[in-house]
């Protein structure tokens, strides 16, 4: 057994550029292919010893956690991760008893060694080539935000909403689900209602970060909170409102004029905000907001109140989520781990834009899994029938049967397209006319929902 980093770190200089099959020198892959075989191997045929099933590091001497975790190359020759790294169960009973140095999670993954390998579809796992290895020592930043995240899960729990957990409530730490049956219910301290085991985690956009810094060199690396210390005494969103303070009630115009900013784009708002906040390139784009997965959406708000327009999100292709189901869905995923920060505009009696400042939302488990679910489970339904298309009028314009804005109080399927003739393949030819192909739809938040939300 390996007891020190010195002895790890000299042994998992080896690893790179080999495959799993390679170092597999105990037949593992003869005796099973499960999803954690990859671990196994590096643990067992790798470093000779056994999965450890305790609350301690894997190499208990050194205090050092061992993960195996996959690289995926995108469309674009980009490289991300491939999936959130799940690190220990959350223990509800106890965990909410501890502080962040007592915790769990800490005393399991203060430190970690990590083994990234290339994830590539067409090959057995055997073949799966190991792209580098690392040990990873938490920045001092990241470090303050996961403590304001552990913070945030254990508040819930002492609530009583262990069963509301999200991803989406926190920006690195996140709490990931462990199975969706109900032998995967567990109880909670403070409600009799069963919450679905979880454990921690850091989130896949985290991950995908982290991965471009220290493997591939080109990572996003301007913050908007400059400085650890400025962590100790903020979390990233109440730092993100009392700098945004001094500008509220000011005209749009006004800040245009204040920051210089010649565009007219249809982002204005973004360019505005990124200069509110001293950034010099996109607020979606500084290191806080990738690795946590917050999209900024802007918000106009009109004189007496209310919202003119639905919220859309990125097109869905018909083939594929037809072969989806619910709890892999990527709109599920999307919701469950995505936060949003709204820039709100509002109209003044003279029709002006004014800054009304930001809120931070995450879509509630309730929500998604009973309204959203509801629109995704009748959209599949009429892709799997061929039933899209209710009736085409004189004029060519065609009605659909999928879910509007009024069958459902968060949700609703529009077009997504530039045009009729953008479109997508449809899994089933539609009853109605054969047509074999339909113009791209995607979710919608509904306006009404979207004010309620931002409790304006």
């Amino acid at each position: 057994m390996y007891k020190t980093e010195k002895e790890i770190l000299t042994r998992v200089k080896d690893l790179k550029g080999k495959t799993f099959g390679e170092i597999d020198s105990k037949n593992l892959f003869e005796r099973s292919d499960h999803r954690g075989i990859l671990g196994h191997v590096i643990e067992e045929s790798y470093f000779e010893y056994g999965a450890n099933p305790n609350k301690s590091a894997d190499f208990e001497e050194a205090n050092i956690e061992l993960k195996v975790t996959p690289i995926k190359e995108n469309k674009n020759g980009t490289y991300s991760a491939k999936e959130r790294l799940v690190l220990n169960i959350i223990d509800f009973e106890n965990e909410h008893k501890l502080e962040f140095e007592e915790s769990d999670f800490w005393r399991k993954n203060q430190k970690l060694l990590l083994v990234f390998y290339l994830f590539e579809p067409d090959l057995p796992k055997s073949e799966f080539t190991i792209v580098d290895a690392m040990f990873y020592q938490y920045p001092e930043e990241d470090l303050a935000i996961m403590k304001d995240d552990f913070q945030t899960i254990q508040n819930k729990i002492r609530s009583g909403n262990a069963h509301e957990l999200s991803e989406s409530d926190t920006l690195y730490l996140g709490a990931c689900t462990k199975g969706y049956s109900s032998s995967s219910l567990r109880s909670q301290p403070f409600n009799e209602k069963k919450a679905m085991q979880r454990a921690y985690s850091f989130k896949q956009s985290y991950m995908t970060q982290l991965i471009r810094s220290h493997i591939y060199g080109n990572a996003t690396d301007e913050r908007i909170v400059k400085s650890a210390d400025m962590l100790r005494k903020y979390s990233v969103e109440s730092y993100i409102r009392e700098s945004l303070k001094p500008f509220i009630g000011m005209r749009q115009s006004e800040l245009i004029e204040q920051f210089d900013v010649k565009s007219r784009a249809k982002n204005i708002n973004e360019l505005l905000l990124a200069k509110m906040l001293g950034v010099q390139g996109k607020i979606s784009q500084t290191k806080e907001f990738k690795s946590a997965n917050i999209v900024p959406k802007t918000i106009r708000i009109e004189k007496d109140g209310s919202i003119r327009e639905n919220m859309s999100f990125a097109p869905f292709r018909f083939k594929e989520i037809v072969k989806e189901t619910w709890w892999d869905s990527t709109v599920r995923n999307y919701f469950s781990t995505t936060r949003f920060m709204f820039v709100l505009f509002k109209r003044n009696e003279s029709g002006e834009l004014w800054f009304h400042g930001v809120r931070f939302w995450n879509m509630p488990l309730s929500d998604l899994d009973e309204h959203m679910k509801k629109v995704w489970d009748q959209t599949v339904a009429l892709l799997k029938q061929g039933k899209i298309i209710k009736s085409v009028t004189l004029s060519g314009l065609r009605q659909n049967y999928f879910p509007k804005e009024a069958d459902n109080p968060v949700g609703h399927i529009r077009p997504h397209a530039k045009n009729r003739d953008d479109t997508f393949p449809l899994p089933v030819p539609d009853q109605h006319t054969g047509l074999e192909s339909f113009t791209k739809q995607c979710f919608w938040l509904n306006r009404g929902y979207v004010k309620s939300v931002i409790n304006i």
